[in-house]
């Protein structure tokens, strides 16, 4: 049994919030004190200012009663140049506001009267500043402040400046310089006391919201509580409501989910019951009557009943009931002859036919019914009802019903969904009756339907064979032709690969042929010749005569030279041997062509690419083709070397003839070798020839197709096969005539020692 059905047992996803994030009265406390220190950051925020700014406005009124002091005491005095009693009347300010750093009366000459605490001295202009003219005159005549460094005193001051005026003369200037002793303790008490008052409202703000987030999660708690219990398998718990809100309608909820819950644990027991019955009967219909009143009695109905479909003999769907249960307290039990042969497509049915043909469950209250029922529903007490469609086998049966003899009932979707579950209990045992009787009539006429069945298998036997003889005849006749055609196609592979690896060969000898010709080993015999008419006086004639003389050197010369022909020489020899051995190659490949596997070896894909170039080198030179690499550095792979090798000789051999073919541009074949992922590696051969059109990047690798004058159109067909046999793939892609083409050989990535 699971946990939801035992008492006690904690509910997997809540026994889980316990465990997950911070609860929900610590969100709501967090919530509050965060509005709170909001609110009490914004305040500080905006009060700071505003006293700061009160405390400067407070040391600018401060200074401009002591400018306009000293206008009203020595302004006569200054324009009379009486600078004595300027002196004197600085001094006494000086004296009665210990908070003056300082005094400076300056005319707009420059003079400048300097009053400080200890003393007073007289400067000019430069000697006051070094000679800036915009601080201590600035260029609009009117009062300004501001805390600043005053350039002559180095000192940080509140310094106000304000225009010295007197009977509308513009005499000068007066600056004040005010001590910031008491402005920066102001300001320290101020930040000091906001913290303080802070971290008071912060802890305040914080005990007021958990006492507050308590308070109001208490119900909520109470009632999660609940519903673990619920969760558990409690379903006889109810929560209280205490208050009329939104926690209150949540706990009457809360006690509406626990009665359905409750009832359809109900219904579910009765569903199994139903279950229980149906397989201990071979007839559902002795079981029937018990699973109606177990349903009725579970869903809390004053009956139950089970309506099936039929035709009349006009060929209308009608409905009849066949069984039916009254509770003892509504003992008005259903007329059968009232409810038999109703047709649905009368009398108001035909929502409810549209409906539970489609296997939906149909609610109904009184008030819904229609004007024909309704008296006859009175008369039973009915309320409310539900119809639960009933399928058998796919095809609807009918329908299984209850009704509501006490209130207009709501029908919650678990109740549905469990009686509907019992639905199709019905439907399956029904389903399955008729397939027991159908097994039973079937054993009947068992016997007769095997031997007519085994007189049909003897026929279908007969008629196999005779077939099968056939098919051996004609399979026979496909076997030889194609391996007719195999044959063919091996030869003509075989044809064209050796004459691609020949034309190498009759370059080579061509080369060979062209170097003897113009080789000037027969000089040699001349030189022999000479020496042996003068063999008796070979030494003099060797140095005193004049061609003797140039025997020598001659022979010296001729030495590197008769030993780089040898050496080309050689080497072309050993091409022609290596174009011939892989002649012999192909032809010994071709023959075992047949077999499981071939011949694997670990080589690394440049030199397989580079030998390839080797045999076709000759006559790309002759064409004036540049040839372009663009490798990638990879390991050796396991391959069959000479399959590999054919495939490219073909390639770089049919690229060198699009270029050849394409007048008037650039001959270039450009081979490139990447590893596109960790399990294969790629060979490409693009050329700058003449192109293919769309319509033939289809057919190219098609046996027989060909483009080239002269061709055979075996090349690539044969290419194509022998890389799909080595596990990989030939593919071709062109931008269409005049645009080239490249043609990129896929391979498997093995790496390992000579298998």
């Amino acid at each position: 049994m699971s946990s939801a059905g035992r008492p006690g047992a904690t509910s997997p996803s809540i026994a889980s919030d316990k465990s997950r994030g911070m609860g929900i009265a610590m969100r709501i406390a967090m919530l509050s004190w965060l509005v709170s220190l909001t609110t009490l950051i914004s305040f500080v925020f905006l009060v700071s200012p505003y006293q700061k700014r009160m405390f400067l406005q407070s040391l600018e009124a401060r200074a401009n009663s002591v400018a306009v002091f000293l206008q009203e005491s020595s302004g006569s005095a200054a324009v009379q140049e009486d600078f004595a009693s300027v002196v004197t009347a600085g001094q006494t300010m000086l004296e009665r506001d210990r908070g003056i750093d300082f005094l400076i009366i300056m005319k707009n000459d420059g003079y400048s009267l300097v009053l400080e605490q200890t003393q007073w001295r007289v400067l000019n202009e430069i000697e006051l500043d070094g000679g800036s003219d915009l601080f201590w005159r600035p260029a609009e005549r009117k009062a300004q402040g501001s805390i600043r460094i005053v350039p002559r005193f180095k000192r940080r001051v509140f310094h106000y400046a304000q225009p010295f005026n007197y009977l509308g003369v513009e005499w000068g200037w007066i600056h004040i310089g005010l001590s910031l002793a008491e402005y920066d303790r102001s300001l320290a008490i101020l930040y000091r006391n906001t913290v303080i008052l802070a971290l008071a409202c912060i802890g305040f703000s914080l005990l007021v919201s958990l006492l507050y987030a308590r308070q109001l999660v208490q119900p909520i708690l109470r009632l999660r509580h609940i519903v673990e219990r619920i969760a558990g398998g409690d379903l006889s718990v109810r929560a209280e409501r205490v208050k009329q809100d939104e926690l209150g309608s949540l706990a009457g909820s809360v006690n509406i989910m626990a009665e359905a819950l409750l009832r359809r644990d109900r219904i579910l027991e009765s569903v199994r019951f139903a279950a229980q019955q149906f397989m201990q009967t071979s007839q559902w219909e002795e079981a029937i009557s018990a699973v109606l009143e177990k349903i009725g009695r579970a869903a809390d109905a004053g009956r139950a009943y089970l309506f099936q479909n039929h035709t009349d003999p006009e060929g209308r769907l009608c409905m009849s009931l066949r069984y039916g249960w009254t509770a003892e307290k509504f003992m008005t039990s259903f007329p059968m002859t009232d409810w038999e042969n109703l047709p649905y497509d009368s009398r108001g049915l035909e929502t409810c036919h549209a409906l539970l043909s489609r296997n939906e469950i149909l609610p109904l209250s009184l008030s819904q019914v229609n004007d024909f029922f309704r008296p006859q529903l009175e008369a039973l007490q009915v309320r409310s009802m539900i119809l639960i469609p009933v399928f058998a086998e796919g095809a609807w049966w009918g329908f299984m019903g209850l009704n509501d003899c006490q209130q207009e009932r709501v029908w919650t979707d678990a109740e549905k969904d469990s009686l509907r579950a019992g639905a199709d209990m019905l439907g399956a045992t029904i389903a399955r009756q008729r397939i027991q009787d159908a097994l039973v009539e079937a054993k009947a006429t068992l016997e007769q339907r095997v031997e007519e069945r085994t007189l049909e298998l003897k026929e279908q036997v007969t008629a196999k064979e005779q077939a099968l003889t056939e098919l051996a005849a004609v399979q026979g006749s496909l076997l030889a032709a194609s391996r007719a055609a195999g044959m063919a196609e091996v030869a003509t592979g075989v044809l064209h690969n050796v004459g691609n690896v020949l034309n190498s060969v009759n370059v080579s000898c061509t080369l060979m042929r062209d170097r003897i010709l113009q080789s000037r080993v027969q000089n040699l015999s001349k030189i022999t010749a000479l020496l042996t008419q003068h063999q008796e006086e070979l030494s003099r004639f060797l140095s005193e005569d004049s061609q003797g003389r140039q025997v020598l050197p001659y022979l010296f010369a001729l030495a590197p030279a008769l030993e780089e022909e040898r050496q080309l020489l050689l080497k072309e020899s050993e091409t022609l041997r290596e174009r011939v051995d892989h002649i012999k190659e192909i032809v010994a490949m071709q023959q075992s062509y047949g077999r499981v596997s071939g011949v694997m070896e670990a080589i690394s894909p440049v030199q397989l690419m580079e030998d390839a170039l080797k045999l076709n080198a000759g006559a790309l030179a002759r064409h004036e083709i540049t040839v372009v690499r663009d490798y990638q550095s990879l390991p050796a792979v396991l391959v069959e070397k000479h399959r590999v090798l054919q495939i490219l000789l073909n390639l770089i051999g049919n690229a060198k003839n699009a270029c050849i073919e394409e007048d008037g541009m650039e001959k270039t074949i450009t081979l490139r070798i990447d590893a596109p992922t960790l399990e294969r590696f790629r060979m490409q051969v693009a050329d700058t020839g003449k192109g293919i059109s769309p319509e033939n990047l289809t057919r190219i690798f098609q046996h027989g197709f060909t483009t080239r004058k002269g061709g055979h159109g075996f090349g690539l067909h044969s290419g194509a096969l022998a890389a799909k046999e080595l596990g990989g793939s030939l593919s071709a892609h062109s931008a269409g005539l005049g645009a080239g083409a490249t043609f990129t050989l896929e391979l498997p990535c093995r790496t390992g020692d000579r298998t």
